[in-house]
């Protein structure tokens, strides 16, 4: 079994989806939070100057994508055969479409860009995304997952966005897509993704 550590800042941000995974594996790992003060000493040192980095038996690796793609091949996660992968990516980059200008709105100070972002969130991101969840869960035969029959790369994903969109006081945006915001209750009791859920660290991001 390799040696893992988990490099990132004390916050959810990227390296939520690679600590599901570990979480939902039952797989040990070192989860290294560092400040923004350690970060400027260890950055020229990284290979490409981002966090999160997964160290793998001392050797380091980064890109959160990359990173979660990989254990979750590695911890069985990632499709049961290369339709089902395919699948999983498609899920990941659908997810990734809405999750990441969501993610932005926390970091922009102008307020006329700000609700430009949110109008399109609100108007065209949100209902289009989570319209495909809804509609991909039902294609899925109903099964409690997005992909196949067991937990996936792209249920942990789902879940994640889901999740952060109600933490953040949103979640009358799931009213009418019940099916999206079942599966995301449905993966969140899983003991191990709820024990870890319920015990990490509370952190602003």
């Amino acid at each position: 079994m390799p040696t893992y550590k988990l490099i990132y800042f004390n916050g959810r941000g990227r390296a939520e989806i690679a600590r599901l995974l570990f979480a939902a594996s039952g797989t040990k790992y070192e989860d290294c939070r560092i400040e923004k003060e350690q970060w400027l000493e260890m950055k020229p040192t990284t290979p490409f100057g981002v966090l999160p980095i997964l160290e793998i038996d001392g050797k380091k690796f980064s890109q959160s994508a990359a990173i979660a793609r990989y254990l979750a091949r590695e911890f069985g996660m990632m499709g049961s055969n290369s339709l089902e992968q395919l699948k999983i990516d498609e899920a990941i980059e659908n997810i990734k479409d809405f999750a990441v200008p969501l993610a932005e709105l926390k970091h922009m100070t102008d307020e006329a860009q700000k609700a430009e972002r949110m109008k399109k969130l609100r108007e065209d991101l949100k209902p289009k995304t989570l319209k495909w969840l809804t509609n991909q869960l039902a294609e899925n035969g109903n099964t409690g997952f997005l992909v196949g029959n067991k937990i996936s790369l792209a249920d942990i994903a789902c879940f994640t966005l889901i999740h952060n969109i109600m933490s953040t006081g949103h979640s009358e945006a799931l009213d009418a897509f019940q099916s999206v915001k079942k599966h995301m209750e449905c993966i969140g009791n899983m003991p191990a993704i709820k024990t870890w859920v319920d015990n990490r660290p509370v952190t602003p991001f």
